[in-house]
């Protein structure tokens, strides 16, 4: 391999570690937001 191509290589991996990163974690962040709602809390008769 030549040295501008490792270069080259290089610098694309300083891009896409980081980007890949952010997106993996925006994805895992934004999950709750297509999940189904939790259904309401009911109280107990006993508190009425």
């Amino acid at each position: 391999m030549k040295a501008s191509t490792l270069k080259l290589v290089i610098a694309w991996m300083a891009v896409i570690v980081p980007l890949g990163w952010g997106v993996y974690k925006s994805a895992v962040k934004s999950k709750p937001l297509f999940l189904p709602a939790p259904a309401a809390a009911t109280v107990p008769h006993s508190i009425r």
